[in-house]
């Protein structure tokens, strides 16, 4: 697998630690959250409601995202803006003191820092594993964070009495479904918490 980023580049790990508690102390206090709205909770065959979440292929979400590993605690705010074939997940500090925003296509995906920095590789994971260390699951996320499994990878799931996915287990992953949202007229998961190995994921949807 090939890289197109500067070798000579610092790092974004350094940076990424000294903000942290910037933003770990602030969203609490700068992001409100909007009014959940009830799932329907109408009783959906799985098999109808999986087919349902697979065709919402664009989207709009925010909310806020926490991610802990043995060395670093880091929180905040999340924007998805989701294509057939393209997207940008923004993460953003209080009051826009600080951003990584990576926009990303198939085979090129691009990091851009509030510095002016820009790196690319030939996947969200590569990059962000040659930046943070993390091994951030990015291309599975497109499926879990609507309560997908991703397809044709062996996975366990639990179901609740209408039929969400409350628990999966794939790829090495713990995934919970803490609550669901109504929105576009589908029942969409609103808290997720996602364990790995000495990597921890928490994801607040407040608004799909």
């Amino acid at each position: 697998m090939s890289y197109r980023y500067n070798l000579k580049m610092k790092p974004l790990l350094t940076t990424i630690q000294l903000v942290s508690l910037l933003l770990t102390l602030g969203l609490t206090a700068c992001t409100t959250m909007p009014m959940q709205v009830a799932p329907e909770n109408k009783p959906v065959p799985y098999s109808d409601r999986q087919q349902n979440l697979v065709n919402l292929k664009n989207w709009n979400l925010s909310g806020k995202i926490a991610i802990r590993t043995q060395k670093d605690n880091l929180s905040a705010t999340l924007q998805w803006h989701q294509k057939l074939n393209s997207y940008t997940i923004s993460l953003f500090g209080p009051l826009g003191t600080y951003s990584l925003i990576m926009t990303g296509r198939p085979g090129l995906v691009t990091l851009a820092t509030s510095d002016g920095k820009k790196i690319t590789a030939n996947s969200p994971e590569a990059l962000i594993a040659q930046q943070t260390g993390w091994k951030l699951p990015v291309s599975d996320l497109y499926y879990w964070v609507r309560g997908l499994s991703v397809p044709n990878i062996p996975a366990q799931k639990q179901l609740d009495a209408y039929h969400h996915l409350t628990v999966l287990v794939q790829k090495g992953w713990h995934i919970q479904y803490l609550r669901y949202t109504t929105a576009h007229n589908l029942d969409l998961p609103s808290k997720i918490f996602m364990d790995h190995p000495g990597l921890n994921l928490k994801i607040i949807i407040s608004e799909w």
